[in-house]
């Protein structure tokens, strides 16, 4: 029968399923499509709020406190809650919270926006023994931690753009999260932090994210040696990092001309992937990376700084075992692009004679000191499988194509490589 509900006579596990799915607030209209649709959603375990300026005036809030009111889950998996506009001060956050937190909610998350007034967490977030991920994320969230904290269950945890009660606040609640595996912190310039302190023994990820500013003395130290996945974002000449013996994969940007400290990238020395996102490689050439195996170098070209692709070989000389080099030489449209010197060395990296199977090079220019790198590689590196390039952006096609043929008719030790142009 064309008018016959099918849907309505599905089993209420597989209701649930689809209904956990769709926005909260899809999900709370379906109870106008009969008396056990009314029934069904209220016993959602996953709810996701989600208020955006392309939505309206209507607030978030109000279908969220009165869906709370209805809501009959005994265990609550999820709760997110995502809105854009200023909320008014009826809006709630710590009730909602607390209600989560009292249904042993095990992945909270918050995406709020600024607001007039400081916003609290209820202190049972703090102490709840379900939690497995939180993500907080409100420049006028205090975070302000308990003598009596513990998140034993806590693996997963995201703190963007927040405020932090005192120095020692974050530091105090990463000491309670005994679990604690995968970290995320993104800071901004009022957060009350100066030395941002890591020291959790079971961390496995981190990222940490933070833009430099010439008045904010800002600093980390970590003191993790379990990583293995890191990514730093612009850090600090007087950062503190401890050897990470097990690390596997790290992404470091540092836009500054002058070089990072010695000290700081030698505790990346046991990694076995790399991404250097710099202004110039100086800083890593004289550093042993006897486990690296994929290395991606961002050069980064936004003045009249030089960059120099000399160390870029003494690097080589220090990973005997590389697999992969990637060059990515980004350089703003604005720019003609910073001139990279090159002089050949006098002996061959071994990784090139014995290792090197892919080499890859991003907004290839063919000037003359990129075409003498390029050929000195090609020529010396023996196991090469693939070589690609992509053209520089302003290149126009004709030149394009005059760049691949130079690059073809160029010598190659290795006679079964093959030569790409990657598309852009």
């Amino acid at each position: 029968m064309a008018d016959e509900d099918r849907i309505s006579a599905l089993h209420d596990d597989l209701l649930l399923r689809i209904l956990s799915k769709i926005p909260t607030k899809d999900a709370v209209t379906t109870m106008v499509l009969s008396k056990r649709w009314g029934l069904v959603w209220t016993m959602v375990p996953k709810l996701v709020y989600k208020d955006t300026r392309k939505e309206g005036d209507k607030s978030v809030w109000c279908l969220l406190d009165k869906s709370l009111q209805l809501h009959k889950a005994p265990v609550l998996k999820s709760l997110h809650i995502q809105v854009e506009r200023q909320f008014s001060d009826d809006a709630d956050v710590g009730k909602c919270v607390s209600y989560a937190v009292d249904h042993n909610v095990r992945e909270l998350a918050l995406y709020l926006p600024t607001q007039p007034k400081i916003l609290l967490l209820p202190s049972n977030v703090y102490t709840s023994k379900t939690l497995v991920k939180l993500t907080l994320s409100c420049r006028t969230l205090v975070v302000d931690v308990p003598s009596l904290a513990c998140l034993p269950s806590l693996q997963t945890l995201a703190l963007l753009n927040v405020v932090y009660k005192d120095e020692n606040s974050h530091v105090k609640l990463l000491a309670n999260c005994p679990a604690l595996r995968h970290l995320e912190v993104l800071r901004n310039l009022v957060d009350n932090v100066t030395r941002f302190i890591v020291k959790v023994p079971s961390l496995k990820s981190f990222g940490y994210f933070h833009s430099q500013h010439k008045t904010a003395a800002r600093s980390l130290v970590l003191d993790s040696p379990g990583l293995r996945d890191i990514t730093l974002s612009d850090p600090h000449g007087e950062d503190s990092i401890q050897n990470m013996p097990h690390l596997d994969y790290a992404h470091v940007i540092h836009f500054v001309p002058y070089p990072l400290d010695d000290k700081f990238l030698r505790s990346f020395s046991s990694v076995t992937i790399l991404c250097l996102s710099l202004r110039n490689v100086e800083c890593c050439s004289a550093i042993k990376f006897s486990r690296l195996r994929q290395f991606t170098l961002h050069l980064c070209s936004f003045d009249d700084f030089m960059c120099s692709l000399e160390p870029l070989l003494l690097f080589l000389h220090n990973s005997p075992i590389l697999k992969v080099l990637e060059i990515k030489y980004n350089v703003a449209i604005c720019s003609n692009g910073v001139p990279l010197s090159w002089n050949k060395p006098s002996s061959v990296p071994g990784c090139l004679l014995s290792h090197l199977e892919i080499f890859e090079w991003e907004e290839f220019g063919a000037r003359r000191q990129e075409t003498a790198f390029v050929a000195y590689i090609l020529a010396n590196t023996k196991c090469l499988k693939t070589a690609r390039f992509s053209p520089r952006y302003n290149l126009n096609e004709k030149e394009k194509e005059k760049m691949m043929v130079l690059l073809k008719s160029m010598y190659r030790a290795s006679a079964s490589s093959e030569l790409l142009r990657l598309p852009n």
